[in-house]
């Protein structure tokens, strides 16, 4: 089995769940994984998430293994350097230096593959420092990386032993831009952890959104959608999350009399998420394309709802269709507020036992095609079938640390 090693910019980030539980995943398939990235935060020994990492988390550069350039030869730098010369956004004499530093630290822990989150400089790093440390490469695309600030993707895939895609949209473009060893890979849920509640019949249902507060997520248009609604039905709506257009939509829920049905809840970890998202009647995703040209892909958000039975109310993006089916809940055409208030009615008028069978075959539906353990199965038998040669053997003296 090969040891992996994870890059990723910042770890652990509490809006990137889906790095941990990939990470976690691979673990439990009997793998050593250990996690390298730019910037190590302390989110995880914070009170509210206390969950311990049991895998190493280092941070890329802060240790230099001298006896690593022994481990050089002219045909691994040849290698590193033209994927370094071929790219166009990164400082080429900056892009080498901080992967031979990633590649001594690879080459010290006998890491035999590496994987990078996001395509832009986590995964040139991490190919630039696999053609040193003459190891198999891959690195998955999500969201902004792809869609709005991409770089050098097509060098990228080029250069890259296997290319993840998180839905079927991301993988056009991304063999639009290059022909690769691409494969689409959609992001797993733990499904063991999130256990399905029975929820109270009440009169008044209970909706939830959870995500950051931004253009892309659409929360706009449900709040236009939610006018026609209030004197025909009883319902609440809580918003889970934060962002630039808190006060912005805060002002436009008070302006369109929804007061007394909104609750701005704020950001909440992932453990509240988990504790408290059964206990709701639908999950409201109204995704959007934003004018930067951003979308979410593939969001995590979708499938947790589905694992704890809570159908799903989202747009017609293409990663949205690929989670959502019309067993699992209601999918309606982006920015489109009169569909997506027609939407929420019909689920309120369903009987209580149609909201049931709905939730069960979200659950199901996750289980069978999202679960976090079978993803990185997936993943793992791609990385195993990658050619690869033994790498250089571990060392740990001489060295060179910035502690």
């Amino acid at each position: 089995m090969k040891n992996i090693a994870i890059v990723a910019p910042t770890f652990p980030v509490l809006s990137e769940t889906f790095i941990r539980t990939e990470v976690e995943s691979i673990q439990e398939c009997g793998y050593q994984v250990m996690v390298f990235t730019f910037q190590k935060n302390t989110i995880a020994s914070t009170p509210t998430n206390k969950q311990k990492m049991m895998y190493p988390v280092k941070k890329i550069g802060e240790t230099f293994y001298l006896s690593f350039l022994t481990t050089l030869s002219f045909d691994k730098i040849k290698k590193c350097w033209q994927f370094i010369n071929e790219q166009q956004s990164l400082p080429k004499r900056s892009l080498f230096f901080h992967s031979l530093k990633l590649a001594s630290q690879l080459v010290e822990a006998n890491i035999h593959h590496v994987h990078a989150h996001f395509s832009q400089h986590t995964a040139a790093h991490a190919i630039a420092a696999a053609k040193l440390a003459g190891i198999t490469v891959s690195f998955v695309g999500h969201g902004h990386d792809v869609n709005e600030t991409p770089f050098d993707i097509a060098t990228k895939i080029k250069h890259a032993d296997l290319v993840i895609a998180v839905c079927h949209y991301m993988a056009d473009k991304f063999n639009h831009a290059y022909q690769g060893n691409i494969r689409v890979l959609h992001c797993g849920v733990k499904t063991a952890l999130f256990t399905p509640q029975l929820r109270p019949i009440s009169p008044q249902l209970k909706f939830v959104f959870v995500g950051r507060l931004i253009e892309s997520k659409g929360l706009t248009y449900l709040l236009s959608s939610l006018k026609p609604l209030i004197n025909q039905y009883s319902f609440s709506l809580d918003i889970i999350g934060d962002g630039e257009l808190a006060d912005t939509l805060k002002q436009q829920a008070h302006e369109l009399g929804l007061s007394g049905h909104i609750n701005f809840i704020g950001a909440k970890t992932h453990a509240w998420i988990v504790k408290h998202l059964p206990y709701y009647d639908c999950l409201v995703a109204p995704f959007c394309v934003a004018q930067s040209g951003s979308v979410d892909t593939g969001p995590l958000v979708l499938k947790e709802a589905m694992s704890v039975g809570v159908p799903v109310i989202t747009s017609d993006l293409s990663g949205c269709k690929e989670i959502v089916t019309a067993a699992t809940g209601y999918i309606v055409e982006q920015k489109n507020v009169e569909q997506l208030s027609r939407a929420i009615a019909q689920f309120i008028s369903l009987a209580p036992n149609e909201r049931l069978v709905m939730g069960m075959a979200a659950r199901k539906k996750v289980k069978e095609s999202f679960d976090a353990h079978k993803q990185a199965l997936t993943l793992c038998q791609w990385i195993e079938d990658l050619p690869q040669s033994p790498p250089p053997s571990s060392f740990s003296t001489p060295r060179y640390s910035h502690e």
